[in-house]
C-alpha cells in the first residue's frame, strides 16, 4: 500500500496549463498521466485515481511524486534510457515498403 499523498490547489495558471496539455497531449499515456493530475486535484485519492485510469496504484503514486517535485514537464512518459535505435525512419519505412503485406 502507498503512502496518502497530497497534490496541493493549484493557481488558476497552472490548471489551466494543466487541462491545456491534458486536451492537446499527442499521446494517450501522457494523456492519462495529466488525467492522474487532474484527478488528484478534485480529491481523489490514489488507490481511486488507480481504478478509474486502469493502472496501478504505484504507477499513479509515481506519476504524482513526479509532478510534485518537476512540475508539469515531468508527467509525460519518459522514454526508456539505452542505445538509441539503429534503424532510421527512413530505412523503416523503406522495409514496409519493399516486404510483402502477410508475410512472415
Amino acid at each position: 500500500m502507498t503512502a496518502p499523498i497530497t497534490v496541493p490547489p493549484l493557481d488558476a495558471a497552472t490548471v489551466a496549463e494543466l487541462h491545456r496539455r491534458y486536451e492537446e497531449a499527442p499521446k494517450a499515456e501522457s494523456r492519462t498521466r495529466y488525467q492522474m493530475i487532474l484527478l488528484a486535484q478534485q480529491d481523489y485519492n490514489v488507490p481511486q485515481i488507480a481504478r478509474i485510469v486502469l493502472r496501478s496504484e504505484d504507477t499513479v503514486a509515481r506519476v504524482l511524486n513526479r509532478f510534485l517535485a518537476g512540475g508539469l514537464d515531468a508527467v509525460p512518459r519518459r522514454s526508456p534510457p539505452g542505445r538509441e535505435r539503429r534503424v532510421t525512419a527512413a530505412w523503416e519505412a523503406e522495409l514496409l515498403r519493399v516486404t510483402p503485406v502477410g508475410s512472415a
